[in-house]
């Protein structure tokens, strides 16, 4: 047969490419582009090299159980990686995402310490790095893509379906 393709590929393999990969033809980097909170703790990249961000706002305070409740469910980044906090809240490495229902969740600090409700207003914006972009970018009609300031410089349509 001529003309064979070998095809390798997985966000680890592609973002650390391993020596033996004479004759491979073909590069399946899964979400290499956007990467996710899951990547970053695999070792794949840095927090900082992960692009799939989902924002949320903080919409109300319950300093009785230390919880800030935000605008945000699973139906905003999906449910996947419950037992690692869905992710993580960027910037903000003392809260962890306890729970997510259908639009709406509740975070707390990881440690147990008091949250300074001052720091996080109601209206506050949050960024969600999600623990599977693919899942979290399928929720989604649109990706809004940012530059340095975060200010939308173009927005992709997202494929609806398999």
């Amino acid at each position: 047969v001529e003309n064979v393709k070998t095809g390798v590929g997985s966000t680890p393999t592609c973002s650390h490419p391993p020596q033996h990969l004479s004759g491979v033809d073909e590069m399946h980097p899964g979400n290499y582009f956007t990467y996710d909170y899951n990547q970053h703790l695999i070792g794949s990249c840095d927090v900082e090299d992960i692009a799939c961000k989902v924002l949320t706002r903080v919409v109300g305070h319950y300093p009785k159980t230390n919880k800030l409740q935000i605008d945000c469910g699973w139906t905003g980044t999906s449910a996947q990686g419950k037992e690692h906090n869905y992710g993580c809240v960027e910037g903000h490495s003392e809260l962890i995402i306890e729970n997510l229902k259908q639009e709406a969740g509740t975070v707390t600090t990881g440690d147990g310490s008091a949250i300074d409700f001052e720091r996080f207003p109601v209206g506050t914006i949050l960024k969600i790095l999600p623990w599977h972009s693919c899942a979290s970018i399928h929720q989604h009609r649109k990706l809004h893509v940012v530059d340095g300031n975060d200010m939308v410089v173009d927005s992709w349509d997202c494929a609806d379906g398999w």
